[in-house]
């Protein structure tokens, strides 16, 4: 009977342990911040309407997006200052050819001649799964108010909006505006909108990024890095971001120890395959960003 009873204590103390350590692990991976890249890329057309909403259906907790600038200085979401040949169609459907795409510079094309183009019908060979809709490039107010009110109706979580500003030094001017204008007007329709507290700022240009926090430094900034050690590029910058975003495979225990020396957020992209998803859990970052967002919520 004894040997029965203490069989019986060890038995429930390594199930209370199990247990435990279960809620412990399920409360780590819960606090990371899942992020829709493009939307829901991997699904729908990139950084249109329907790509952020099937995001935030799903549970994503932050939209992410690119903007651009027309030539009639109205804020646009698209990845390129140009319609890009892999999955843009011309305004009578046809492909952008890629020996033409850059020609269609955003820059120099109001935004109701941008909108006419289809970004979606053809979908995108990278991603087979992707459903094929008629559709385009919208305005960032527009993918707010959009966003914002399928929320509303639908008696869903808030979400944020991780806004990256497409910048390149030799683009300064030609596709785009030098990155004071560049960041005021992003700035203004933020601040129009009302969700100062709902958005961050990325950005692969320092020069964006030390500008932004120059003249808006409540903004939350997110340094996006595609090569390079921390300490490298954090030199880069002249001050200390609330986010470092490197590419997923640039990430080891060194590094993440070194980015949390600063307590800096760690919020890695694009990180798409069920192994990578699992190795940043692993490291502990607290966001990922993904073009699957339902791979990354099933495993929190």
């Amino acid at each position: 009977m004894i040997r029965t009873i203490k069989f019986i204590c060890i038995f429930t103390v390594l199930i209370t342990a199990y247990n435990c350590a279960g809620t412990v692990n399920k409360q780590l991976t819960q606090s990371v911040e899942v992020q829709g890249h493009r939307g829901d890329r991997g699904n729908f057309p990139e950084n249109t309407i329907p790509a952020f909403l099937s995001a935030v259906k799903k549970g994503a907790a932050v939209i992410e997006l690119d903007v651009v600038i027309s030539k009639d200085q109205k804020v646009v979401v698209s990845h390129e200052p140009f319609m890009a040949a892999q999955y843009m169609s011309d305004l009578v459907g046809k492909p952008i050819k890629k020996d033409k795409e850059k020609s269609y510079n955003l820059y120099e094309m109001t935004y109701d001649s941008i909108k006419r183009f289809d970004s979606g019908s053809r979908g995108n060979a990278a991603f087979p799964a992707q459903q094929k809709i008629k559709t385009y490039k919208p305005l960032l107010s527009e993918v707010i108010d959009s966003v914002e009110n399928y929320i509303t109706r639908n008696k869903l979580k808030p979400v944020k909006y991780n806004i990256e500003i497409k910048s390149e030094k030799e683009d300064y001017d030609k596709r785009q505006p030098q990155p004071a204008l560049f960041s005021a007007m992003v700035m203004k329709i933020i601040k129009n909108k009302g969700i100062e507290e709902k958005i961050n700022i990325q950005s692969f240009d320092p020069a964006v990024l030390n500008v932004m926090h120059k003249m808006y430094p409540k903004t939350k900034i997110a340094f996006l890095v595609g090569e390079g050690t921390f300490v490298k590029n954090l030199s880069m910058l002249d001050f200390i971001p609330e986010i470092y975003s490197p590419h997923y495979k640039l990430l080891n225990n060194d590094e993440v120890a070194s980015i949390r020396s600063l307590k800096i957020r760690i919020i890695p992209w694009t990180v798409n395959e069920d192994k990578d998803i699992d190795h940043m859990l692993n490291l502990k970052v607290d966001g990922i960003i993904t073009d699957y967002p339902e791979k990354v919520l099933r495993k929190l």
